[in-house]
Parts: structure tokens; sequence; C-alpha cells
């Protein structure tokens, strides 16, 4: 369910993904961002992240935490 762009315009962006190499006792990674404005009337936002995402990346769902 989507929720409306001015209810998540705040708070931190979590792409988590599985990677091949196991670093640290774990296979998962995530990469940190931020909300930087809505885009749509769907729910859907606009995000900056801190590195660079993955093309194939693009278009998929990410986890959003409130601060």
């Amino acid at each position: 369910m989507h929720q409306g762009p001015r209810q998540v315009h705040e708070g931190r962006i979590a792409y988590v993904y599985t990677a091949q190499k196991e670093v640290g006792g774990s296979k998962v990674r995530i990469i940190w961002g931020k909300v930087t404005r809505p885009h749509g009337k769907s729910g859907m936002v606009r995000a900056q992240f801190r590195r660079n995402l993955p093309p194939k990346a693009f278009g998929q769902s990410v986890r959003i935490s409130k601060r």
C-alpha cells in the first residue's frame, strides 16, 4: 500500500540487497539515502543516496524508516 508523498517526505531510505561475498559474517548490504521530494501523486518519492545505486536497483522497492 502506497502512502501519500507528504507522509513519507521525511525519513531515511534503505536499499537492501544481498551480495555474493560474505563480509563481517553477512551477505546483506544496505545503501542509505534520504527523501528529497515527492514525485507524482501516487506516493512515489525522489531520493538521494550516499553511494550511487547499481542500475538493477532503478525502479525497485526500498525500505523507508521514520526519523
